[in-house]
């Protein structure tokens, strides 16, 4: 078993230290739960990016109504990305992942453009993921003016990782847009839950649990015979024609195992695959991009791979 990175177990202390009252969240009512996590990645430090504005904005064409945010950065845009954030498909939202995709749209010259999806339990599968899939064609036509001919990415982190390529599969299968590529980042792919390294990396100092992780798919898909659907189980999903996929593997993580099996088996369907695994790391480690340079080096790749598939 590989050792933590100091710097990422530093992350990891800090967020036990400021959650170390809160009640565990499946004891909580869902709102609950996600005030408390909200105030938890508030008190992470925010490097400053002062080139970047922020617009709010919101879709009611979509169900449920969604609210968006758009990150312009202060150079010449050179991509667009989608983002969907992490946290079980029932936590977190857009302003728990404001520093990540602030980062994006700085370093990347990207306009970022960060999707406040519906959450579980109120909204459970498929509804997001209908309700993604249809901003993100909306957005595109109504964003004409400032996308135009700009390639378009489209990513998440955890959850966010399995909605963008659950996404990602209805785009292709309606051949609504063309993307130019996936950036999956530590995602769920498998629900059973049952891999090697959820026995290897289960427990708090690895920022998700084996518990965690069923009372998320619990919460996101109530049927336990619809948790094999291929929308949400993705190793059973049809993976063929899809855009270059960069998958970021976090090795200290429950899902580092699913990680390896669904870059596999992007590969067998014929897909392009850039799979980079990042020692030391565990889960959530991107949120350390202000205390951690494994964090930064990896947001470094990912950027690098957008712009040599732009």
């Amino acid at each position: 078993m590989s050792k933590i990175d100091p710097e990422i177990a530093a992350f990891r202390r800090h967020m036990a230290d400021v959650s170390r009252d809160f009640p565990p969240f499946e004891t909580l009512p869902p709102e609950t739960a996600r005030r408390l996590a909200a105030q938890g990645r508030a008190t992470l430090p925010n490097l400053p990016t002062p080139g970047v504005i922020m617009n709010e904005g919101k879709m009611e064409s979509v169900s449920p109504p969604m609210k968006y945010q758009i990150y312009r950065p202060a150079g010449k845009i050179t991509g667009v990305l989608f983002y969907l954030h992490g946290g079980g498909w029932t936590i977190f939202g857009v302003d728990t992942h404001d520093r990540l995709t602030r980062a994006y749209a700085d370093q990347g010259n990207l306009l970022v453009i960060a999707l406040d999806y519906a959450l579980a339990p109120e909204h459970v599968f498929p509804t997001a993921l209908h309700q993604i899939t249809d901003a993100i064609s909306t957005l595109v036509k109504d964003l004409a003016g400032d996308i135009g001919i700009l390639p378009l990415f489209l990513g998440g982190d955890s959850a966010g990782a399995n909605l963008s390529l659950a996404t990602a599969l209805a785009l292709r299968d309606t051949r609504a847009l063309k993307l130019n590529g996936l950036l999956l980042s530590y995602g769920v792919y498998d629900s059973r839950c049952e891999n090697a390294s959820f026995d290897a990396y289960t427990g708090p100092e690895y920022m998700l649990t084996r518990d965690e992780m069923v009372f998320f798919w619990k919460r996101y898909i109530p049927e336990a015979p619809s948790r094999t659907h291929p929308q949400a189980h993705l190793l059973a999903a049809d993976l063929h024609a899809l855009p270059p996929c960069f998958l970021t593997i976090a090795e200290c993580d429950v899902l580092s195992d699913e990680s390896h099996a669904i870059a596999h088996q992007l590969q067998e369907h014929g897909n392009d695959v850039t799979a980079r695994i990042y020692k030391g790391a565990t889960h959530s480690f991107l949120e350390a991009l202000d205390m951690a340079a494994l964090a930064r080096t990896a947001i470094k790749d990912q950027l690098e791979w957008i712009a040599s598939n732009s």
